[in-house]
């Protein structure tokens, strides 16, 4: 669920005790250096992508994919059916591959609905397959990689990444945890890492702008003289578990938001401001229904990011993935639009300076891109896929190598294989089946940050994608 600033406030205020009450028994933080901040993209793709279009493609050319190999019995169970997409950039692939559909980049192996804007930074990539989702219903799988914990039957389990990124550095920024069209959850982290959002660019100028007529300048600053009395006896009784104290600093967080310049940023509008030009031509904004969709959403990260006012952002790039009928029609298209999105976002962020630094922010943004599970490699009688529990996910980032596959799917009915979490090589026999809470431990560990809040999960490191042990 995303949070709007009045959400925020009920949390963090007495009528939301009991989850604020969580926040004060918090696991310890690990701290990232001030001159080295972390910052966290994630992107969710949601409706489940077929990731034979995208992240662990087959060649379609190969007779033992085409249809009369696939759906026959003992066949591999595996149909690409590039063939049958009606996306005029995937034609253009196969045209260009003989009708394989392979796209290579190093050592990187993409499907043909992949843009060649998120191939060119392929050297940061890198991409996990053979992900076990361990479900086939949207809410436990969207929630199961949103927090890297089971779900407790529909109910989210344990915290956000972005919210355990955001606990580690992000108090001192504006809006530590954003989240555009993306679920948050805290259950252990301080009330201020919640997340906080909306789904569109108004929903971000809701919560930086102040709402109906302002105070006369007295009143707000009585109001706030008689906020600062905290010698009560009633104060001291409810502040027994620092209620009061969290509220009265969620008052002043509000205050700080609003009172800030920080809308400037997010006031999109086409034609494009003029402090927007750059932004807007890189991400290909040029009509107002862009700002709606994927590339608005990446507009909102680009801002949040590079001028410092999040921590940790969280967008929705694709939507209604679910394509259960006519998926040639309409499943690529979709895919492609948001990746589209997402690769001219990392130029952008790579020649874009962190805050008006030295540094650009791409030099310090760890990536993951998500859906809730895959879809199957044979098509139902409706001409859709169903849900697959084999999943892949794509990840980058300042302590990750890129340029390398991790994992794999079978080539019979495209299952889950073990993995050698050192190597990345398939290991059925003696390999560890990959899972959310082992990549979302990852990529703690390589921005330098705790992921004591997964021990219960007995998450394992991937040591063949970190830049350090």
């Amino acid at each position: 669920m995303s949070f709007s600033r009045r959400r925020f406030l009920e949390i963090a205020g007495l009528a939301g005790g009991a989850v604020a009450l969580r926040s004060f028994v918090s696991p310890q933080l690990a701290q990232a250096s001030p001159d080295n901040p972390q910052l966290l993209l994630v992107c969710y793709l949601s409706g489940g992508v077929d990731q034979m279009l995208t992240l662990d493609p087959r060649d379609a050319s190969l007779a033992k994919y085409q249809a009369s190999a696939a759906y026959a019995a003992g066949g591999t169970g595996i149909h690409p059916a590039y063939d049958l997409v009606t996306d005029s950039r995937v034609k253009a692939v196969l045209a260009a591959t003989s009708g394989s559909g392979l796209q290579k980049k190093g050592a990187l192996t993409f499907g043909p609905a992949m843009p060649a804007s998120l191939i060119n930074h392929g050297a940061d990539l890198a991409v996990l397959r053979g992900v076990n989702m361990g479900t086939l219903t949207h809410e436990v799988g969207r929630r199961y990689f949103t927090t890297g914990k089971f779900p407790r039957g529909l109910s989210a389990s344990g915290s956000s990444l972005g919210t355990a990124v955001a606990a580690a550095d992000g108090k001192e920024t504006l809006i530590p945890n954003l989240t555009i069209s993306s679920e948050t959850y805290n259950e252990t982290f301080p009330t201020w890492a919640s997340g906080l959002g909306g789904n569109s660019f108004d929903d971000v100028l809701s919560l930086l702008k102040p709402i109906g007529t302002p105070l006369a300048t007295g009143i707000d600053s009585a109001v706030m003289d008689y906020e600062a009395i905290s010698d009560s006896c009633l104060q001291r009784e409810l502040n027994g578990a620092g209620l009061v104290d969290t509220f009265k600093a969620s008052r002043i967080k509000a205050r700080t938001m609003v009172s800030s310049t920080a809308s400037a940023l997010f006031n999109f509008k086409v034609p494009a401001p003029a402090a927007l030009v750059d932004l807007f031509a890189t991400l290909e904004i040029t009509k107002a229904s862009d700002l709606l969709a994927s590339k608005g959403n990446a507009a909102i990260a680009a801002q949040a990011l590079t001028q410092g006012i999040s921590q940790s952002v969280s967008i929705q790039l694709a939507r209604n993935l679910d394509d259960h009928d006519g998926w040639g029609d309409t499943h690529a298209t979709t895919l492609a639009d948001g990746l589209e999105a997402l690769g001219n976002l990392i130029t952008y962020l790579k020649k874009t300076p962190y805050k008006g630094g030295s540094s650009m922010t791409w030099a310090h943004t760890t990536l993951l891109v998500f859906s809730e599970f895959a879809r199957t490699p044979l098509l139902n009688g409706r001409a859709g896929r169903d849900h697959h529990l084999a999943s892949s996910c794509l990840v980058a980032g300042p302590g990750i190598k890129g340029n390398q596959i991790v994992g794999a799917t079978s080539d019979q009915a495209l299952a889950v294989r073990n993995v050698n979490p050192t190597t990345g090589k398939p290991d059925d026999a003696n390999g560890i089946a990959l899972r959310p809470a082992d990549i979302h431990a990852t990529l703690l560990h390589s921005m330098g940050l705790s992921y004591e809040h997964l021990s219960n999960q007995s998450p394992q490191l991937l040591p063949v994608i970190l830049t350090k042990p």
